[in-house]
């Protein structure tokens, strides 16, 4: 039987304090995720920058704008 396989994206900027994440509700990773990772069924994939028209294909156009206005 296959087994589902999960990817989690993940970038260092969403360990701090910003309007895409709530707090500091994320500072504990990407180590609280260990335990997890050990599954083969998950994969931590580090978010490099990418380019606005990448960031488009997955987002609406108004997610750029208010990530550029986030003083964070």
């Amino acid at each position: 039987m296959n087994r589902p396989r999960v990817g989690i994206l993940y970038h260092e900027s969403f360990s701090r304090r910003s309007y895409l994440t709530v707090g500091r509700r994320l500072a504990d990773f990407p180590a609280a995720l260990d335990d997890l990772l050990r599954d083969d069924r998950f994969r931590l994939y580090r978010c490099p920058e990418v380019s606005d028209s990448l960031i488009l294909q997955v987002h609406t156009p108004d997610l750029i704008p208010e990530v550029e206005a986030d003083p964070l």
